[in-house]
């Protein structure tokens, strides 16, 4: 069973083609705000949607929600979903699963500037799992736009080392 309606390769047909039609840029501005609620305990409203965000108990949080940098981890593999999913449907690739992880690694020091450590994170591991009965090959062809497509991707290979691993019915498959 495809986890993609038919009728989303036509929403996204008929998208692609008012896109192409304008000559001006489309320029597409996402907004949040957030406030604190208390301590290290906020909240974010983005879209009509409200967001709870906390730190660990460990470090003085209540753990009330993920972290900041949990939500960036999650925005990273949420985007890639969309994009594939939406490029998946554009080239008809089948999709019966799709799954991305997103792993960070950054240096704790970096939030003090322990001996000039640096809070940026040092790589970032996106790793997509697709079930599908389309070629492998489809499936590589999809990754690859993806990365080419997917904002907050682009924005990161930029700014970091960024790794991708694909994996097509549980083998890794090369792009």
């Amino acid at each position: 069973m495809s986890l993609l309606a038919p009728v989303i390769k036509t929403l996204f047909t008929k998208h692609l083609a008012d896109l192409e039609a304008t000559q001006d840029e489309k320029i597409a501005v996402n907004q949040a705000s957030a406030r604190v609620i208390e301590n290290q305990h906020s909240e974010a409203t983005v879209r009509g949607f409200t967001v709870v965000q906390d730190e660990p108990v460990s470090v003085g949080g209540s753990g009330l929600g993920p972290t900041p940098t949990d939500y960036f981890m999650a925005a990273v593999a949420l985007c890639e979903n969309v994009i594939f999913a939406r490029t998946a449907a554009m080239k008809d690739l089948d999709l019966e699963a799709l799954e991305t992880t997103a792993t960070g690694r950054w240096d704790l020091k970096g939030l003090y500037e322990i001996r000039g450590a640096d809070s940026g994170f040092r790589e970032v591991l996106v790793e997509t799992r697709v079930s599908t009965r389309s070629p492998a090959g489809r499936a590589a062809e999809v990754a690859r736009l993806t990365h080419r497509r997917c904002p907050i991707h682009r924005t990161l290979a930029k700014a970091s080392q960024l790794s991708f691993r694909l994996f097509v019915n549980g083998a890794e498959t090369p792009l």
